[in-house]
């Protein structure tokens, strides 16, 4: 009677056992083997892959931050904040020397600091680009000499209008409108004319701006990225992506990222 009761429950231990021991030895080799999760990219959306209202947000902030910047350095732009604001902004326009070159400004400002503000606002256009953000340099890849055209543009924009549009220098105390009346008249009282405008700074914040651009994708692509790679310290990789990249990391704050931050990698 056991026996005939065994033979008749044990087909059903057998039949149950491949799969027991299965699910054992799947839960063993997952206890042993640790997961691995390397995340993908995002996929860009949309037709164009650009995030034009992030993009433009960042801008805004960016702007923001440079006139604030001007008004607490500058007593002369705080002088011109007073008065008929449209007035002062057509004046300081029509008066824009566009037949010169040099602007008298200190070289550093004009060949250093507008380059990097260039360079600044094409890394705001390259962070919100999916179809470069997350790759690395590569000349021979039709999204990365599209994507240099595009932060071109993006950086002329930003240089005509911070030098004349309706948030500029020229609306925002008047820069470049002779204060007094002697310096607005001189070539009628045939004195020496001293120019503050120049086609310099719309120039240099584009072209400097997008030749800077491509060194520092440079110096990320075989300089930092090698550091990366042999050097263990948090703490020192995330200060050399700084000083290889200051344009980046400023276009990171604007984004509330840390200067560091790196789209293509942790």
């Amino acid at each position: 009677m056991g026996m005939a009761a065994f033979a008749q429950t044990s087909p059903s231990v057998v039949a149950s056992d491949p799969a027991s021991s299965d699910a054992a030895s799947s839960d063993a080799t997952s206890s042993i083997t640790p997961h691995r999760f390397d995340p993908a990219p995002p996929v860009a959306k949309g037709p164009s892959g650009i995030h034009w209202r992030s993009l433009f947000g960042e801008w805004w902030l960016e702007l923001v931050m440079e006139h604030t910047e001007r008004i607490i350095k500058e007593p002369k732009t705080r002088d011109q904040l007073s008065g008929r604001f449209f007035h002062g902004w057509i004046n300081t326009v029509s008066m824009y020397r566009f037949d010169r070159w040099d602007d008298n400004d200190k070289l550093f400002t004009s060949y250093l600091g507008h380059p990097t503000q260039g360079a600044v606002n094409a890394a705001i256009f390259w962070q919100n680009d999916d179809h470069v953000r997350f790759s690395d340099q590569d000349f021979h890849s039709a999204a990365y000499r599209n994507a240099l055209l595009q932060a071109f543009a993006f950086a002329t924009f930003d240089a005509v209008q911070f030098k004349l549009g309706p948030l500029s220098e020229a609306s925002i105390g008047h820069v470049g409108y002779p204060a007094r009346s002697w310096d607005r008249d001189c070539k009628a009282l045939h004195i020496p004319c001293v120019p503050r405008t120049g086609m310099n700074d719309l120039v240099m914040n584009e072209v400097g701006g997008l030749a800077m651009t491509i060194g520092f994708h440079w110096l990320d692509k075989h300089l930092q990225k090698r550091i990366e790679g042999r050097v263990h310290s948090r703490a020192l990789i995330d200060t050399t992506r700084i000083l290889t990249n200051p344009p980046q990391s400023w276009a990171n704050i604007v984004r509330f990222r840390a200067p560091w931050f790196r789209d293509n990698r942790p």
